[in-house]
């Protein structure tokens, strides 16, 4: 459209029939007039602007002025804000929204009133809309035409300030008075600036200005117009510069259809705000242009201080609150007059009681109307006070400066890095010197604010000037920034130039110091030798010219060089030696530093309560003197030590709120150790899937900052995670890549830890030899960095692997050193589990009564440390107990109260075993049907937390209780189904157990042949895993089978063999099955003597055991044998 349309009233007319149509996007500003065909009712609205299709984050605006066009018959709206806030488009989408096309079927005007001077303007615009030709008194025509239309009318006045913020100003509200008296008549005006028109009944409750749209609804608009899939931190990082503010986004999209963020970045830093603009120079299509028409308002032009004050304003990005601008710029005549002004032109925004100018016009103003002179003086001389106190080596600082500070870092080190580029002058120098390297320290020390390209411009500056010490000071701190934040290599660089330019001027001192920086980044990275070597030369030098706090930081660092190496006992005694001197110094930071450091050693060794006293403390002092990064570190280990306490929820919640300080401090190390804690903390709950996303998402940003450990303790719990989800090879490939890693970086906890884990899958996976050899060398390792307690983890482990081996007596000795282990290093909760699984042996070698006063004993050691996973855990052993013991009512009992538990703990697992346990217990009983409903919603249960190893087992025992039924083939499906399952996983054991049982179903259909080939190769597994009892039971079914066909003598062998492999491993239940078939065998072979032999010694058995139903069996049978038998 021809510029020259938006002046006069020829302009005008030719609006009105211009066949051409406007393509509107989220332009925030729409220029031009535009039309309402104002024909009969009904009729289409064909000149209408149309509804924007690029429009995100303005709905609860939008529906704002909706909902009072709706409920108010006359409604009299402003929407205000700045140039460049949406104000028209917001408009726009209220004259399009259905329910207010619904409301106003008829009448819908959109008029704008830029280019329009006068209030009699707006009148013969409107009069020429609706067709008034009167000469007379047009105003009052106009009034009665509208006044007469019998229908709701909604008027749309846009960019009303052209008219209103000039000589007009009375005359535009006036009419706007006569509009509003107008029955039926409701309208709306778009206008720059905080202040509606006097005069008019604005309806209540009255609209705030527009403020600046979301980050995510700016990325929605950007890529909505660039068309671009790019990376989100690129673009959030590009959006940023920009403040939401909606028409520098839209003119940024428009050159993102040519540029990418990154290269839309780069050159914004060089052109700024003359970037936004696009087309035909104008408000809407120039940034530059927009704000211009803001300057030079008459509500501006009447306070010339105003644009003065705004030159200033523009230095701090943070904003200035009213008090502190009257105190730091005296030489301003009413600075609160131009403070004023600035609002009532939208130019500046209130923000929690700050006086804040938008980025794009800051970069705008700082270029065209730079500040200068007194002001500029003085508010230089403000911002460097504020520094005064902004270090003192090894002291608090008060709560008040700390905030205050942190209030004004971003304003201090914008007007510093100003006054560095303007240059200053010689001397001025020392001055602005100081002020820097304050502000610097502060940052570096409460993680707050970036002063990096501060000192980067300050060193250039002072390189150019020959001040050399100052230069190099700059560097260092430089180094310790770049330290900070994990940019190792960057740091070792700088540092290393900061060293040699203090030796170049002989300051022993500064070289000193950057060495002992240096032997930390070596610390970081796991290069030990080379770090203790550093910090030896700086301890040296600190030493030598009498620097006592030197000595004691590098005695400090030498500790935790001792404690990443598990030199536990060296150092917590050097922590302890340089805590005591700091005190005597008193430097507070460092001794809080050293007493975080005990605090992890105490953690480490498995104090906990002492750890958690120890890290309120700690908070507390990094909290007084204002070090945001030592608060959030606190709350990070805080909640390490609430996970090792069993308290998951206060984990979770300890680590989400130190992740978030973390976030805002902008520490991706903190961050990403708090997401892998949290990923530690889900698989301990059982909440796989999401624990292994959160590591998954930690470990990219481990790889990012080079942090090696971090990212192998990631790839160890995601192994972790994949094991308890019984993806076994995944898992084991995952732990193997973390062993790797571990050794690289030379830890070899890690690798310890890896080893020890691998053999909890080889022990799921029957793999009983690889399992015992991955165990004994982890105890080995473990023991070998007195990790106590995780080497009775590995004994614990080997006592498990010694169980299903059938070695009875070799697995309780080793669950017994375990426990005396863990009794050694005060581990409650150890000692509690090695009690719970000499029981559960003690229950496997029929030790009934044995077994469950352990298991009592194991119980009441959960109940006195408040574990009630560990009760649960103990009940549901008891119950398994009783059920042996035949005592089924009193099992059924402690399963379901186990169950209980389980199911209020979320435990997801133990309400599935315990489920499983019971379904057991109504076979027994002859409880068939009843059985496979509770098998089924075991396999549920265990299916939902990923356990498929426990959905493999209950799918196998439905099979069992089918065959039970005699429903034969329905039990071979299931038991081929379980097979795969085991098959998938692993899991030897569990496809031998199936092939067994399969063996035994194949001769209930009378499939001798398939039985036997089953049963053979059933018991070839078992024997490649040396599982004895597997292979007792093997020979037990094929010797029954051979009986059954009526192979006498090669039944009776084999079913000798199972005996005798029974008797070695001293289950009673086999033995007792051999009698009994060797008892059936006999008979068929007409030796009734040896036949009641063996039977009654199956008979006492069964008795002891409490077997009923065989007690019967054998009974009736010797009842006959008896009876037959001679005199």
């Amino acid at each position: 459209m021809d510029s020259s349309m938006r002046f006069g009233f020829v302009s005008v007319l030719s609006a009105m029939y211009a066949s051409q149509r406007r393509t509107i996007t989220n332009m925030p500003e729409q220029e031009g007039l535009h039309d309402f065909d104002l024909r009969p009712p009904h009729m289409s609205a064909v000149a209408l602007p149309p509804k924007p299709r690029i429009f995100f984050g303005r709905d609860k605006e939008v529906n704002a002025v909706v909902q009072n066009l709706l409920h108010h018959e006359e409604a009299h709206l402003a929407i205000l804000g700045p140039g460049g806030m949406g104000k028209t488009t917001v408009a726009i989408t209220v004259l399009h929204d259905k329910r207010v096309v619904e409301n106003f079927p008829s009448y819908r005007i959109f008029v704008s009133c830029d280019g329009i001077d006068s209030a009699e303007g707006i009148v013969s615009l409107l009069a020429n809309r609706l067709n008034v030709r009167e000469h007379d008194d047009l105003r009052n025509a106009l009034v009665r035409h509208l006044s007469a239309l019998h229908a709701p009318i909604l008027l749309i006045l846009d960019n009303l300030e052209s008219t209103w913020d000039t000589t007009q100003q009375s005359a535009v509200e006036e009419l706007l008075i006569e509009l509003a008296n107008i029955n039926r008549l409701s309208f709306v005006v778009t206008m720059r600036g905080t202040v509606r028109p006097a005069g008019v009944d604005w309806t209540l409750p009255v609209l705030s200005p527009l403020q600046p749209i979301s980050i995510d609804a700016a990325r929605q608009t950007f890529t909505s117009i660039s068309q671009r899939k790019e990376s989100e931190a690129d673009v959030n990082k590009l959006l940023s510069l920009l403040d939401g503010l909606p028409l520098a986004i839209t003119l940024m999209a428009y050159q993102g259809l040519i540029l990418s963020a990154k290269d839309l970045l780069e050159a914004y830093r060089k052109e700024q705000t003359q970037l936004l603009r696009r087309g035909q120079s104008r408000r809407t299509n120039s940034l530059e242009i927009s704000i211009e028409v803001s300057l030079k308002s008459l509500t501006m032009k009447e306070h010339p201080q105003a644009l003065e004050l705004l030159s200033i304003l523009c230095l701090t990005p943070d904003g200035m609150d009213s008090a502190s601008i009257v105190d730091a710029l005296p030489s301003l005549e009413l600075p609160r007059e131009a403070t004023r002004t600035l609002q009532q032109a939208a130019l500046v925004d209130l923000q929690h009681q700050r006086l804040k100018v938008l980025s794009p016009i800051r970069d705008y103003v700082l270029v065209q109307y730079p500040p200068a002179g007194w002001p500029l003086a003085e508010l230089r001389i403000h911002f460097i006070n504020l520094t005064t106190h902004a270090y003192t080596p090894g002291t608090y600082l008060s709560r008040q400066t700390v905030d205050q500070l942190s209030r004004e870092i971003a304003n201090i080190n914008s007007v510093l890095l100003h006054y560095w580029k303007k240059p200053p002058r010689r001397h001025q120098v020392e001055m602005l010197l100081v002020a820097t390297q304050q502000i610097a320290q502060f940052s570096y020390l409460a993680s707050q604010g970036d002063c990096f390209q501060l000192l980067k411009y300050a060193k250039a500056r002072l390189e150019q000037i020959k001040h050399r010490q100052g230069a190099a000071e700059c560097t260092h701190i430089m180094g310790d920034l770049l330290r900070m934040h994990h940019h190792y290599t960057e740091a070792m660089s700088t540092l290393e130039d900061a060293k040699a330019a203090f030796e170049a001027i002989d300051h022993q001192m500064g070289a000193a110091q950057c060495t002992w920086s240096m032997g930390d980044v070596l610390r970081m990275q796991r290069q030990y030798d080379q770090a203790v070597a550093k910090l030896m030369e700086a301890n040296h030098t600190f030493l030598s010219i009498g620097v006592r706090s030197g000595s004691s930081q590098c005695k400090q660092t030498i500790g935790l060089v001792f404690v990443m190496l598990h030199q536990y006992e060296k150092g917590l005694l050097l922590l302890q030696e340089a805590r005591t001197e700091f005190e005597t110094i008193g430097d507070q930071l460092g001794a809080v530093q050293c007493k975080q450091s005990q605090g992890d050693v105490l953690q480490t060794l498995n104090r906990y309560e002492e750890a958690v006293a120890n890290l309120e403390e700690v908070k507390a002092t990094y909290e007084a003197i204002g070090n945001r990064l030592g608060v959030a570190h606190s709350i990070r280990r805080m909640g390490t030590v609430l996970h090792m306490l069993d308290r998951y929820d206060d984990a979770l919640q300890k680590l989400e709120e130190a992740k978030k300080a973390f976030a805002i401090i902008g520490d991706q190390r903190g961050l990403a150790q708090c997401m892998k804690s949290m990923g530690e903390v889900l698989l301990t709950m059982n909440k796989y899937d999401d624990a292994i996303a959160t590591l998954d998402a930690a470990r990219p940003i481990f790889e990012a900052i080079g942090d090696r450990t971090g990212i192998a303790q990631c790839t160890q719990a995601m192994g972790d995670g994949l094991r308890l989800l019984s993806r076994y090879g995944d898992a084991i490939a995952k732990l193997k890549e973390a062993q790797v890693a571990f050794r690289a970086v030379r830890d070899p906890l890690g690798v310890a830890h890896c080893k020890c884990s691998i053999g909890d899958i080889q022990l799921k996976q029957s793999q009983f030899g690889d399992a015992m050899s991955n165990l004994e060398e982890a105890k080995v390792e473990f023991e070998a960095i007195d990790h106590r307690r995780d080497a009775a983890r590995c004994a614990q482990s080997m006592g498990e692997v010694l169980l299903m081996l059938s070695r009875h007596e070799a697995a309780i000795a080793s669950l017994e050193q375990a426990k005396s282990s863990f009794e050694a290093v005060g581990d409650a909760w150890g000692v509690a589990l090695c009690t719970r699984n000499v029981g559960n042996v003690l229950r496997v070698m029929s030790r009934y009564e044995e077994a469950a006063q352990r298991l009592q004993e194991a119980r009441g050691m959960c109940e006195a440390i408040g574990d009630r996973l560990g009760i649960a855990q103990c009940d549901q052993r008891i119950g398994e107990v009783l059920q042996m013991q035949m005592k089924h009512t009193e099992a059924m009992q402690a399963l379901e109260q186990a169950r209980a538990v389980f199911e209020a703990i979320g435990e997801r697992s133990g309400v599935a075993q315990c489920i499983q346990s019971m379904s057991n217990i109504l076979l027994v009983l002859g409880r068939q049907d009843e059985t496979m409903p509770m098998l089924e919603k075991a396999e549920v249960e265990f299916g939902g937390i990923g356990d498929v190893l426990g959905a493999a087992q209950c799918t196998q025992m439905m099979g069992d209780v089918l065959y039970m039924l005699l429903r034969h083939d329905e039990a071979l499906l299931k038991l081929e189904q379980a097979k795969v399952l085991f098959d998938n996983v692993g899991h030897r054991l569990g496809t031998a157990q199936c092939l067994q049982s399969m063996g035994n179903v194949l001769l209930g259909l009378h499939r001798h042949v398939d039985a036997l080939a089953a049963l053979s190769e059933a018991r070839t597994v078992f024997e490649n895993i040396d599982d004895k009892l597997g292979m007792a039971k093997c020979f037990l079914s094929v010797g029954n089978v051979l009986r059954v066909l009526d192979r006498s003598d090669e039944a009776i062998e084999q079913l000798e063999a199972a005996k005798g492999v029974g008797e070695v491993i001293g289950n009673r239940h086999v033995i007792a099955e051999c009698n009994r078939l060797l008892g059936y065998t006999f008979l068929a072979l007409d030796q009734p003597k040896k036949a009641t032999s063996v039977l009654e010694e199956a008979l006492n058995i069964y008795e002891e055991i409490g077997i009923v139903r065989q007690v019967e069996a054998c009974r009736q049978i010797l009842v006959l044998l008896r009876a037959e038998a001679p005199a």
